[in-house]
């Protein structure tokens, strides 16, 4: 390993905070952890280590930046995990005046046993040595790093993390309220139903608080849910009429869902062939 210097993670005891360190530790550095009753103190953590990594829940995240700030050295390069990023970016910007800032998001949980292919995103909010650092790290494990702002990063996963939660429970919670067994179901299931039975079995691994700081307080979830729910009931409403409009509309509906998915099939079929070739 060329890089001679430690890594420190605030929040090393949770999941994700956990989850890199061993990544970390596996590529050769060492690290150090900071969380409650457990491992270094704040200030000797930071006194120790080049990189501070921030892995918390934004309940908690701005007064641990306010605590840290004191201790932040020019050479410092601090990097957050949070699954938002404009909030956990104005207050690293309001509080560290000093050092490289970086925002970045793993769009995978702590779990993951298989890194390839998997994405994060990042964002350099002060300097670019940090944001190089991190970004080749990654991609020597076979992830994909993807740029992109704050601001641009929330919207996104209004549609992305919100929506798809959202329709997630509701598909459980409809199973649930059916009547039906989970084997009389399973015994039924299509290839495409199935499918998404196996990403609704994944719930069984995540934190349900998580979840709902995803749905409360990302600021675009309120206008996509309400999106959904809008196309939803639009459609349920005209097909419940059971006549020849019915038809019609839910034709036009199916053919626009469509021309989404051919465009799908374009890009990600290009993808393969890109990596295949590579």
């Amino acid at each position: 390993m060329e890089d001679n210097f430690s890594i420190g993670i605030i929040g090393g005891a949770g999941k994700m905070g956990n989850f890199f360190k061993n990544f970390f530790e596996r590529k050769g550095y060492k690290v150090f952890i900071s969380d409650k009753g457990v491992g270094l103190s704040l200030e000797d953590l930071m006194s120790r280590s080049k990189v501070i990594f921030l892995s918390l829940p934004m309940e908690v995240f701005p007064e641990v930046v306010k605590s840290m700030a004191l201790f932040v050295k020019d050479d410092h390069w601090v990097m957050d995990i949070c699954s938002l990023k404009l909030e956990p970016a104005r207050v690293m910007k309001k509080y560290l005046k000093k050092g490289e800032l970086l925002a970045t998001h793993p769009l995978f949980g702590p779990f993951e046993r298989d890194l390839r292919g998997k994405i994060v995103t990042l964002y350099p909010l002060r300097g670019k040595n940090c944001y190089h650092w991190f970004s080749n790290l990654l991609e020597s494990e076979g992830l994909k790093v993807v740029k992109i702002s704050p601001k641009k990063h929330d919207e996104i996963m209004g549609l992305v993390q919100v929506v798809n939660h959202f329709w997630l429970i509701l598909l459980g919670n409809l199973i649930k309220n059916s009547g039906f067994s989970i084997k009389e179901i399973l015994d039924l299931s299509t290839p495409s139903f199935f499918a998404q039975l196996k990403i609704l079995m994944r719930l069984s691994f995540q934190d349900e608080n998580l979840y709902a700081r995803i749905q409360l307080e990302n600021p675009y979830g309120k206008k996509f849910r309400n999106l959904f729910c809008r196309t939803c009931k639009n459609l349920a409403k005209t097909l419940n009429k059971m006549d020849d409009h019915s038809y019609e509309v839910f034709k036009k509906y199916f053919l626009s869902a469509k021309e989404v998915a051919s465009q799908i099939e374009k890009l990600i079929s290009s993808k393969i062939e890109k990596e295949t070739k590579a």
